[in-house]
């Protein structure tokens, strides 16, 4: 696992060097003792030299997959900081680039996870941008290897050693996104494909499928919500971020009651309440401030 620091505000040198493969080419080497014997055993060792550098070849290939040139070329040619940009500032009459009065936006958190060395991570907290284009600068120049999206503050994040400080301000989320993660793991027990884990196919992918209609349903029939984004969440299942502002301030409290609402024990003996009788109890938690 690689070494993990966290880091606030500090700069970080990133750095391109590539891991070097390893191989081992056995040098247990019997001694020849004749020109032809010689003749086969520097045959044998061009064929293994030749058969170390394929391999090599071979892995560097699958790690420049993920290599900080090609991060780089994706952030700075195609990563999509406009669409980011207008959706993290929600009010469009103030989501112009230039316009710094929008606190969703302003005051919005994000972490960059960052690899200045090979196996080296570094997670850097309390990162916010008064636009799109300080938003873009700062993310070129970290070049992050994940980019995390947290609440909303009181003031901006970058200024929290400041706020944290003073007797008279508060620094504290003010809102934040109802956020679904949803895994094919929580479906093993009753997954017949032979999959598990990690392990996807399309058979089992379909319970993704089935958990999102299920969900976006309830979410805007039940709840009423009306904004709701699926992503794929990269690895084994999907997210649900609901961008209502009355999800964006529901409290702790109502946010465990709508996720308590669809949770459904498929693998557990245990019994639980029907979630259509829980619908009372679920509205009351609902009128309950933001509490963080």
């Amino acid at each position: 696992m690689p070494e993990k620091r966290e880091r606030t505000e500090e700069s970080a040198n990133d750095s391109d060097d590539e891991m070097e493969a390893e191989f081992d080419d056995g040098n247990n080497k019997q001694g020849t003792n004749s020109d032809e014997d010689k003749t086969e055993a520097m045959s044998m060792s061009v064929a293994m030299t030749e058969g170390k550098d394929l391999v090599n070849k071979t892995k560097n290939k699958n790690k420049s997959h993920f290599s900080n040139e090609l991060i780089a070329q994706y952030y700075s040619r195609l990563f999509p900081f406009h669409l980011l940009h207008e959706w993290l500032s929600y009010n469009t009459n103030t989501a112009s680039e230039n316009n710094s009065n929008n606190k969703t936006f302003t005051h919005r958190e994000f972490s960059f996870t960052i690899e200045p060395s090979p196996g080296e991570e570094i997670y850097i907290r309390y990162q916010s941008f008064k636009d799109q284009a300080e938003l873009t600068a700062a993310v070129i120049k970290r070049n992050p290897r994940k980019i995390d999206i947290g609440a909303v503050f009181s003031h901006p994040p970058k200024d929290h050693h400041a706020i944290q400080g003073s007797t008279q301000r508060k620094f504290a989320p003010a809102q934040r996104e109802l956020v679904f993660d949803v895994d094919l793991t929580d479906y093993d027990c009753v997954r017949k494909c032979g999959c598990s884990e990690a392990n996807i196919c399309l058979k089992c992918w379909k319970m993704m499928g089935m958990a999102i209609k299920v969900m976006d349903q309830g979410l805007k029939e039940d709840f009423g919500f009306k904004n709701i984004a699926w992503f794929y969440s990269g690895r084994r299942g999907v997210h649900a971020w609901i961008c209502d502002e009355s999800a964006r301030k529901l409290s702790d409290a109502g946010r465990s009651a709508v996720a308590t609402y669809f949770e459904v024990r498929a693998c557990s003996a245990t019994q639980q309440q029907h979630p259509l009788k829980m619908k009372k109890q679920v509205d009351a938690l609902l009128l309950l401030p933001l509490s963080c």
